[in-house]
């Protein structure tokens, strides 16, 4: 029979399960919403019981629809990163698993910075910890609720939560580990980045790193009866959801890079070299394929703008959208196009949640710059879109690394104004891949060189990543488009006095 992966994508808000053939092409998927939890003002924890029924249940779909369970070859994971999903010694829960924004730990951050702990731990690793890490979250447990941590067998990550539930087996991969405890170059756990976060008597609850496409062990029969799926199916170490979604979106070369377009842009760089510019933000992390790393850079710039001004300014648009009976967003596409390059003269820091990257400001405010009596609505909205792309190139150019070939991922990528804009402001090439299950089939793929269907990830690439567009930079809007970022960005520094000050 022809063999078919599974891969499942452990998102904060939802599971996904997809299964997919070998050439990449989806079969069939399910999904299940899973509950984040606000016990107290700035917490956000999960239930590790119910992620993993929902889990099952969503496994379980996929294999009901399509059945023939020993046609499936082997199950990756991808999974939301950083957190703290801690184990007894009978892996037990040994309470809910806080999650990556969660914000109890901002004091212990705090700390670390005034100490210059944060400083010097990014020179061992590139990543900034902010609350959500788990470096963070276990000094949190030291501080407060020590009785609990002396519970803790092993503390994880969420995808490696579900791998043990799945095999019984206990650890996690080269991406997952990479935050906050790892040495990127050697790839391997350093016990020195414990003892500047006074973390040292930790290091026996961490768990063995491995290679993300390692086979760890296959479905147990107890994980078989709740799953559907056949005892044995081997299942693979898994990987952060920002390098499975780089993996199914085919970015795995220096050069290339992915952002995703949601309710932030994510930008994740592949560097050939740990290279750490940007000095004190952003993240760093082990890629899935060996001697590639990832320079990951989150602006809080994203789809949030444009809901902004479809809910405000553009209000209007809403109204004839339903007047016309059309889809609001092929309307607000139009709109776009109606603007000619430069938005009129128009200029938009799109800083509605405040900045992290590339530069920390979080009492920074979105605005308007150059409007005249001649401004137009579709100005307006071309420089909204344009603002959030320069804010994407001011991350490029932050990590100091030639980018040339961008995987445009996330709800905004359906957007064909919006990813040309993106190409003719960054002067790279925005790149849509086929289907919205890139994480997934990221988590697929890795399964398929662990037991190996593909010979190693330049071959899956090849078989699995199929492109749906592809959106070249205009050369003729270059200068142009150089030109309105230098203001951009004169106007980003003028205003930062003005930001705390507003505030």
């Amino acid at each position: 029979m022809t063999a078919h992966l599974i891969g499942l994508d452990v998102g904060t808000s939802a599971i996904k399960a997809v299964r997919f053939d070998l050439e990449g092409g989806e079969i069939a998927s399910a999904s299940r919403t899973v509950e984040v939890q606000a016990p107290r003002p700035g917490w956000a924890e999960q239930d590790m019981e119910a992620v993993w029924s929902r889990a099952q249940e969503a496994i379980r779909e996929v294999l009901e629809r399509t059945g023939a369970a020993e046609q499936v070859a082997a199950i990756g994971i991808a999974g939301q990163g950083d957190g703290a999903w801690m184990i007894d010694a009978e892996g037990r829960p040994v309470a809910p698993a806080p999650l990556w924004n969660d914000g109890r730990a901002a004091k212990v951050v705090d700390r670390w910075e005034a100490s210059g702990a944060l400083a010097r731990l990014y020179e061992r690793g590139g990543t900034h910890l902010w609350p959500g890490t788990q470096a963070a979250l276990l000094a949190w447990f030291v501080d407060n609720e020590p009785d609990l941590l002396e519970d803790v067998a092993t503390v994880m990550c969420s995808k490696d939560w579900i791998r043990y539930r799945l095999t019984g087996t206990i650890g996690t991969d080269e991406t997952d580990g990479s935050i906050p405890f790892m040495d990127l170059a050697s790839r391997t756990l350093e016990a020195g980045q414990l003892d500047i976060l006074g973390l040292s008597g930790l290091a026996d609850r961490l768990p063995a790193v491995q290679r993300s496409h390692d086979v760890v062990g296959g479905v147990s029969r107890t994980a078989g009866d709740a799953t559907g799926l056949r005892p044995g199916t081997p299942v693979v170490a898994g990987l952060l959801d920002v390098a499975a979604n780089a993996l199914g979106a085919g970015a795995i070369d220096s050069g290339q890079a992915i952002v995703t377009l949601g309710t932030t842009a994510l930008s994740a760089i592949v560097l050939d070299v740990p290279a750490f510019a940007a000095k004190g933000i952003g993240a760093s992390a082990c890629h899935a394929p060996a001697r590639r790393w990832l320079r990951i850079l989150g602006t809080m710039a994203g789809t949030t703008n444009l809901d902004w001004y479809l809910g405000t300014a553009g209000e209007v648009l809403g109204h004839e959208a339903a007047r016309e009976q059309r889809d609001v967003f092929s309307l607000l596409e139009e709109t776009i196009e109606q603007a000619a390059p430069g938005a009129g003269g128009v200029i938009y820091h799109p800083y509605l949640q405040g900045e992290r990257v590339p530069f920390v400001a979080p009492q920074a405010r979105a605005a308007f710059m150059g409007l005249s009596s001649a401004t137009t609505r579709a100005d307006l909205a071309r420089a909204v879109s344009e603002g959030v792309a320069f804010a994407v190139r001011h991350c490029f150019e932050a990590v100091d690394a030639s980018v040339s070939d961008v995987r445009l991922t996330g709800g905004g990528n359906r957007s064909h104004a919006w990813s040309q804009i993106l190409a003719d402001v960054t002067g790279a090439t925005m790149k849509v891949p086929a289907g919205d299950q890139c994480g997934a089939l990221g988590a697929a793929m890795v399964a398929g060189v662990g037991i190996g269907l593909f010979p190693d990830y330049e071959s899956a690439v090849e078989r699995c990543v199929r492109l749906e567009r592809v959106h070249k930079p205009a050369p003729a809007l270059r200068a142009l488009y150089d030109d309105r970022y230098g203001l951009y960005l004169e106007l980003v520094d003028d205003m930062r006095p003005f930001w705390p000050r507003h505030a």
